[in-house]
């Protein structure tokens, strides 16, 4: 009975000591700078602020551990969530139920939710859109057509696909469209009957591009070379109606090229870009191409970085300004042979029913022959129509 006793006594204790290491080896790691400094994708990450034996040090030190600094920077968090995440997404094809992320099928990974956009339960389109929101789509949008019709200045909005819309079949099921009909759908159809604004949408085009080659990466929410280069042509197409010189380069320009690189944005919102890898593909042009990069120097509140320009020697060429997103840096090399000046302006997303940045001040001092907002389907899309928004967004 006493050895019993004994053996228990031992196990506890054994217990005990694995429990206390444990508890202090995270923090011994950090003192000793062993634990590893893993980055995640997180909006509230930030460094704790410097500490000193002063009144404002320590308010500022207790604030920032009060507010919850720990629980995002906890030692060998970021290397326990990519762990998870990686092993969630190889083993068992899914990630947590609040993650930002979607496994596919056959190990696609897809944008479930884009700040306050819930972009998966949009593509189910359970709901069709409002009336209400689509006039008050239409009516932001024919806004800005008029203002710049006023000035003598061409118009075309350009929307780009989320990759759900291209590639649906490796959505889970559990997100497939439910309604009649898409939202993009509704949108098209609603802005054809009552408005005379000029929309590419860009649906048709990589739907076809997609017969003989993949347009979007795996593991990225944006398309690739295979998807942004016709999208690149039919934008230039668009507007050769208006300014009839302008006629896209051929594919045959060009030579793809192909490596092994690191996973998309996807892989790294869940911190498990190293751990998976993807063919990245660019087109190579096969001599170089003419238009030469321009400073412009010039950042404003809802830029999401200072606008950047190209110029050509032709100055017979038309000048353009565009507003855009992140899809947009695939095509942005090509699109500085059309134009004796671009201008290219990456404005934040308009969000909670505000919209995008149209500067108008800077329209004004570009004077331009053309603008064009190209914007991702997802920001497109109304999702909640605020009081009093047409005009909102210029500047």
């Amino acid at each position: 009975m006493n050895h019993v006793f004994s053996g228990r006594r031992i196990v506890a204790a054994w217990c005990s000591a694995l429990f206390c290491l444990a508890i202090c080896f995270p923090v011994t790691a950090q003192l000793l700078s062993l634990a590893p400094h893993g980055k995640l994708a997180e909006a509230t990450s930030s460094p704790f602020p410097e500490v000193a034996w002063t009144l404002p040090s320590l308010k500022a030190a207790g604030k920032s551990l009060a507010s919850g600094w720990l629980d995002k920077n906890f030692p060998f968090r970021s290397t326990l969530i990519r762990w998870y995440n990686y092993s969630s997404a190889t083993l068992f094809g899914s990630m947590s139920a609040n993650s930002p992320v979607v496994v596919g099928k056959d190990g696609w990974l897809y944008l479930a939710r884009d700040r306050s956009i819930d972009v998966l339960e949009e593509h189910r389109a359970v709901k069709p859109l409002t009336e209400e929101q689509l006039a008050h789509l239409a009516a932001v949008y024919e806004e800005r057509r008029a203002w710049l019709a006023e000035r003598g200045i061409r118009y075309l909005v350009v929307v780009a696909p989320n990759k759900d819309t291209i590639y649906p079949e490796y959505l889970p099921d559990a997100f497939k469209q439910v309604g009649e009909r898409s939202r993009m759908d509704q949108v098209m159809a609603y802005l054809e009957a009552k408005s005379s604004l000029n929309v590419l949408d860009l649906r048709g085009v990589l739907l076809e591009a997609k017969k003989s080659a993949q347009v979007f990466y795996s593991t990225d929410s944006h398309w690739n070379a295979n998807g942004a280069f016709p999208s690149y042509q039919a934008v230039i197409e668009r507007l050769a109606k208006d300014f009839p010189g302008l006629k896209p380069m051929p594919a045959s320009n060009f030579f793809p090229q192909g490596f092994t690189f690191l996973g998309g944005d996807l892989s790294y919102m869940v911190g498990i870009e190293e751990l998976i890898t993807e063919q990245k593909f660019f087109m190579m042009p096969k001599t170089p191409l003419s238009a030469r990069g321009v400073s412009t120097g010039i950042f404003k509140p809802g830029y999401t970085q200072a606008a950047q320009a190209s110029a050509m020697e032709d100055k017979s060429l038309p000048k353009a300004l565009f507003f855009h997103d992140s899809y947009f840096w695939e095509i942005l090399g090509f699109l500085g042979e059309h134009f004796s000046r671009a201008v290219y302006v990456w404005v934040k997303p308009g969000l909670g029913g505000k919209q995008s940045l149209f500067d108008k001040e800077l329209i004004e001092a570009e004077k331009p022959d053309v603008v064009v907002e190209e914007i991702a389907e997802r920001f497109f899309i109304p999702v909640a129509v605020k009081a009093a928004t047409v005009g909102e967004g210029a500047q």
